[in-house]
């Protein structure tokens, strides 16, 4: 599947701006306050970067930081930037406020980001060229890429904060896997993959959060989707290891290098040294995200694989007592 390539912001504002020439005056004046709203985000994003760098452990791997000056605030409105910087003075402040008030910030102009995007894509300034369809096209896949990060920071806030729901009942595995199945199905007919499901001849229970278990599955089915070569084999499972019940997603795609075995389910890590992994979104936090709940659940994530064979991807849930 080709994907138009993710824009810098630097070449989202070229193409707004080469958008607003063209239009007549009142949709000019209209893109001219989304450029400014563009501008302000990557502002916003840069100086963000720079103070949670500035928050890191001293024992944190190092990350390649550019310095960047700290926007202008502004004379109208509190910006998330303004907040940032009360946070950064006052110590007492915790760490996952800061990043709640990221999530609420920067949701609106994102959402009108996208929304103006649509509406231009759409045929609001009339007729748009083929490339200019694929850069806005490539604008639509970068918000869905920002809002996805916000989407598991939200998680991850939830999480730390013990604030999520957790209803623990007795089911039977193989429903987790046909449930998996079914909402991912449609996603596999584009990458023609043959997917198989094994279960024993007696099937066990498991004992978890249904709902959140789904979620993982349908994460780790929806890497070995994307991650495996047209016409691949994936195989979903369920074995009974008697204390625990094993829930397994197999498949023949990129596999997994040593190097990466180390790597995998570290927040923020994705295997791009694969053309396929570069070739798609992603946030690096699902796996993460994943090992959390797992966690809170008394299970476990476990994995392997070989680079170029395959790898499986598998989480334990306990077993009814």
């Amino acid at each position: 599947m080709n994907r138009p390539p993710l824009l810098t912001v630097e070449q989202a504002l070229e193409v707004l701006k080469r958008l607003q020439t063209a239009a007549p005056p009142p949709t000019a004046d209209k893109l001219a306050g989304v450029i400014a709203l563009v501008q302000s985000l990557s502002e916003e994003n840069a100086y963000l970067n720079t103070l949670l760098l500035d928050h890191m452990p001293d024992d944190a791997p190092p990350v390649a930081r550019a310095d960047v000056p700290s926007p202008a605030a502004s004379r109208d409105s509190r910006t998330v930037t303004d907040e940032l910087r009360r946070a950064e003075a006052l110590p007492d402040v915790p760490l996952l406020d800061l990043f709640a008030g990221l999530n609420d910030a920067l949701r609106p102009p994102l959402i009108a980001i996208r929304g103006r995007a649509e509406l231009v894509q759409a045929g609001l300034l009339g007729q748009i060229t083929p490339e200019q369809d694929t850069w806005l096209r490539a604008i639509d896949d970068s918000t869905a890429r920002a809002f996805a990060v916000l989407d598991a920071l939200q998680e991850m806030i939830a999480l730390k904060r013990g604030q999520v729901r957790l209803e623990i009942v007795n089911f039977i595995s193989t429903d987790l896997l046909t449930e998996g199945w079914e909402r991912i199905k449609d996603r596999v007919r584009p990458y023609n993959h043959d997917v198989t499901i094994l279960a024993p001849e007696v099937v066990p229970l498991a004992r978890g959060d249904f709902y959140h278990a789904l979620v993982i599955l349908t994460d780790m089915l929806d890497n070995a989707i994307r991650y495996t070569p047209p016409g691949g084999q994936i195989r979903m499972s369920v074995d009974n290891l008697g204390t625990h019940v094993l829930f397994s997603v197999t498949d023949n795609g990129i596999g997994l290098a040593p190097e990466d075995l180390a790597q995998v389910g570290k927040p923020f890590w994705r295997g791009t040294q694969h053309k396929l992994v570069r070739q798609h979104n992603g946030t690096g936090l699902r796996l993460f995200l994943a090992r959390q709940m797992l966690e809170l659940l008394d299970g476990e994530l476990i994995f392997s694989g070989e680079p170029g064979l395959g790898s499986t991807f598998s989480f334990a849930l306990p077993a009814p007592v």
